[in-house]
This record gives C-alpha cells, structure tokens and sequence, in this order.
C-alpha cells in the first residue's frame, strides 16, 4: 500500500501530525522504533499553553499533578507566586504519548511499532522508507523522529553541540512537597536551571542546561539531589534542542516537526507545546498540497516554515535573545528578576499562553529602569517630615 504521508517517530509531534492528516482524509502510516507505551526521560510537564493546543483536555487518569503555583530560587533569592489557573500539568510522558497516539489510530492512522526506520530514499515520484522487517511507499516524509534525527540528514547535518541542551533526571519517593506546586532553581551553572515536580506517588527532579559543560550539569544534578535530601534512583539524561534559531526544516517530500525540527524554548526547555504546534501545521500543508494535486518540492513545502515562523518561531528567537542576556549578565539580571514578584506574573503569562516572548522581551527591555529603581529602593522612597 502506498501512503500519503509517512511519519517516522510516534512522540507529541508524529502523533499530532498523525492525526491531523487522518482527520482530513490522508492514509498515513507513523512508524515508531519503540514498543509503546514507552519509558520517556522527561520532567513531564505539559504547560496550560500545551494542553490548550490538544482537541480535548488530558484524561484525568494521565494526569500526575495540576500546578497552580511556582517557587522560583537563585541563591539566597527567592519568590513565589500563586495562581488563581493552573498553569502546568505534570505527566508520565509514556501515557502521555500512548494516548496521543492511540487518538491518531483512531482517526484511521496506521501504527507499525517496534521497527526503527534503517535507511530512506527520496525520489521523484515519492518515498521509500526501510525498516528491519519491511519498506513503505509514501508520497511525503515527516520527521518527527527527535533530536537524533535520521531524517533529518536529508535537509541539513546534525545538531551541532552549541545547539542543544542537556538534562539529567530522575523520580524520587518524597512526600515533604505540596503536590500543586513546582520549585525552579535557577544555576549554578549559566543558562541551567533544576527542577522539582510533583506526582501521585513520587517527585521528578532534574537538572538541565546549555550543552557546554555535560559533566558540570551533571555534578550541578548531583549537587541538587544531595541538597534537597532526594536518593537518585534511575538516572536519565537527554539531549534537546534549543529553539529560536533559524534552521531549514523542508526539502523535496520532507518536512521535520517537534525536536527534530528545533523547536523548542531555550530558556525553559518546553518542547511539548512546539511538537503539537508544528505537528498540526505540516498536516497542514501536506493536506493542502495531497489533496490539490500540487508538487511535493520544497518550493512548496517552504509555506510549513512559513507558518512556523509566523506561529512561533519569531517569539522563539524573542526568547533566544532573552536567553543570551541572562547568559551573559546573570546576577545583574537575576538580581532585577527577583526584586519583585511582577516579572514572574509575565513568565507565568507566557506559560499559560497569554503572553509571547517578542512582547515579553520589549515589556523587559523598557522596565529595566523600573526593576533598578525597585532593587535600589526596595520599601520605596522617604520622604523628610
């Protein structure tokens, strides 16, 4: 049987896309290397940004915590804020991504598990994609196959190390947290930050960070567990990418989606929200093109990256140019960050999807002098009698 679409990878982005070009009429195949459901390393936070993406809330049985409230640390620093709205939802991402899959399924979209994708060709008149066990015929490829991308290969190289973060994880029994909060600890490191979300029975905990020093942000994980009185049971590490940075992600029949397209935030590492977004925008434009009869070049595929950039893809480089200040300047702007709780408001604003990054990123710029005023005079000003 020939495809319309074949999508290799079966996480947020695949499944979205899965099931986006079943729900217009598309034969579609995803073809995923693992048995799911699936072990995923992942702090499992799905953002109220996320979960307003999805045709329908997440199933109750899914869903570990709902988060209405942050508690944000660097150094001595400290503020929490407390939300009227959830804001976060925390998942085991194996759920999580079985019930993406399975909606997809449903829609009509084939599921081939257990076969990792060994080689692909990208022909005039469509693709061949080779299993261990079998080969598919398809008129387009999606890459949804994460950062370590085969398919990518066809478009452009590798993610090169200066393009990806790094995170360790892991569970741990702890009953000491309230389960409707999260804590975020920002460094030690620059650009990393460490984690503690709540579940039914346990707590994920992590640290993450740009990939210039793996071995640091390890002994930084290491650091935090010992400090937080957390036993390291089952460590993770992953790989992601750091989005806001112009990539090509189209070729002749192929499109990348998710991770393996780039997309996520390079400051708060989300990617979930960015795989549904760019799932649902190729099935997009493959249902466009399939059905009109029109080429499958990346002329025409060019309208995805288009649509990409115009969604998110600007506020992803807002939110890169954020990132490089703090890099750059971190106990100055921490310090600004941390004199009142309104910075957080906005951040929490962008978590909810109420707020982007390019508007955020001017909102921050012009009340710097606001923030030092604040940092200078922390009870305000006095007056004389």
């Amino acid at each position: 049987m020939k495809y319309d679409v074949i999508i290799a990878g079966g996480g947020p982005a695949g499944a979205t896309a899965a099931m986006e070009c079943a729900r217009a009429g598309l034969r579609v195949i995803i073809i995923e290397k693992e048995h799911l459901p699936r072990f995923k390393p992942c702090g499992g936070g799905v953002t109220a940004a996320a979960a307003n993406l999805l045709w329908c809330p997440i199933p109750e049985k899914i869903v570990e915590a709902r988060c209405s409230s942050f508690h944000s640390f660097y150094g001595a620093k400290s503020i929490r804020i407390d939300s009227k709205k959830e804001f976060m939802y925390v998942v085991s991402r194996d759920k999580f991504d079985y019930w993406l899959v399975r909606a997809a399924v449903h829609m009509g979209a084939v599921l081939r598990e257990g076969e990792k994708i060994t080689s692909f060709d990208i022909e005039p008149g469509g693709v061949t994609v080779r299993t261990g066990t079998a080969a598919y015929t398809g008129k387009l490829l999606i890459g949804a196959d994460g950062v370590n991308s085969i398919i990518v290969k066809t478009i452009r190289g590798p993610f090169r190390r200066n393009e990806l973060a790094f995170c360790f994880c892991t569970e741990c029994v702890d009953k000491r947290y309230n389960h409707g909060m999260i804590e975020i600890h920002y460094g030690p490191l620059p650009m990393s930050y460490s984690w503690v979300f709540p579940k039914r029975e346990c707590m994920s905990a992590g640290t993450g960070g740009w990939c210039a020093d793996v071995a640091g942000l390890k002994a930084a994980f290491n650091n935090f567990l010992e400090k937080k009185g957390f036993e390291k049971q089952d460590v993770r590490g992953y790989a992601l990418p750091l989005g806001g940075i112009r990539r090509t992600t189209v070729g002749d029949r192929v499109m990348l989606v998710g991770d393996a397209a780039g997309f996520a935030d390079p400051i708060t590492g989300e990617g979930i929200r960015y795989a549904i977004a760019s799932g649902r925008l190729a099935a997009k434009t493959a249902a466009s093109l399939i059905l009109a009869g029109s080429d499958l070049k990346i002329q025409n595929l060019l309208i995805y990256e288009k649509s990409c950039h115009t969604e998110f893809g600007a506020d992803l480089k807002a939110a890169m140019s954020i990132a490089r200040l703090f890099q750059r300047l971190p106990d100055f702007l921490f310090g600004l960050y941390f004199s009142s709780q309104e910075p957080f408001q906005k951040s929490l604003e962008i978590i909810q999807g109420r707020l982007g990054y390019q508007k955020y990123h001017r909102w921050f710029l012009h009340h710097i002098p606001f923030m030092l005023f604040r940092k200078a005079h922390p009870t305000g000003l006095k007056t004389k009698d």
